[in-house]
């Protein structure tokens, strides 16, 4: 990535990495579902004039072809209810010979967090009909990864994997901390103030029994990354 070069960050959270690739000089376009996300990313991205913060689907963006030197999606486009929609996009929107990078998680349920939500979840007495969870679909490998990204007229460089440390935070400020993150989970979403707090209890509960029985030392949170390049070639 070079300075002056338009980046688009798609699903982009509070910001990880449209932050960095702004203080590197990009001009960044991040995009995310959740208004309350992009609020956020558009107070950080502030000492960036040539950046901004979008709400938009990335199933269907509204750019031009062609209009981003690279894309990345950190943890976003793969888990999308169409994700190849979202691949497509990711896609379309990348100039000829322009990158792009797809970070996806390498098990089914992610980091350790999520694990923990999950069983929590499972204790709690939720209303008939509440959404389910997103499923992190079926590229769970490297293979299936690269060829979705080959299937689209990209060049794959690689496709590594990541071990990274998962780290937790303490049991009593467990909800409060990753209440940011566990807001893109249609079913933590939809909870109403009771069983939010049901939640906070048992989300408690299930992080002590997690580090007491389940974590090993040096535990870490799978992923694939994959870098391409869109070809120059017609598709």
């Amino acid at each position: 990535m070079r300075a002056g070069d338009c980046v688009l960050d798609i699903g982009a959270g509070t910001g990880a990495l449209a932050l960095q690739a702004a203080a590197l000089g990009a001009r960044v376009t991040a995009i995310d579902l959740s208004s309350a996300m992009v609020a956020r990313l558009t107070e950080r991205l502030a000492p960036y004039p040539e950046c901004k913060a979008l709400v938009m689907d990335g199933q269907a963006l509204a750019f031009e072809e062609s209009t981003f030197d690279a894309a990345f999606s950190i943890l976003s486009i793969t888990k999308f209810p169409d994700w190849g929609a979202g691949l497509d996009e990711a896609v379309r929107v990348v100039r000829p010979g322009g990158w792009l990078g797809v970070v996806h998680w390498a098990n089914p349920e992610g980091a350790d967090a999520f694990a923990i939500l999950s069983r929590a979840l499972k204790k709690l007495p939720l209303p008939a009909g509440s959404p389910d969870a997103p499923k992190l679909t079926t590229l769970m490998s490297a293979h299936e990864l690269r060829a979705a990204l080959e299937n689209r007229g990209c060049e794959v460089n690689e496709v590594e994997r990541l071990d990274a440390p998962s780290s937790l935070p303490p049991p009593e400020r467990f909800m409060d901390t990753l209440d940011p993150i566990y807001r893109n989970h249609p079913t933590y979403r939809s909870l109403e103030e009771h069983l939010r707090g049901e939640l906070r209890i048992l989300l408690a509960e299930e992080a002590r029994r997690w580090i007491k029985e389940d974590l090993p030392a040096g535990r870490t949170a799978r992923a694939h990354l994959a870098i391409a390049r869109r070809s120059a070639r017609p598709l």
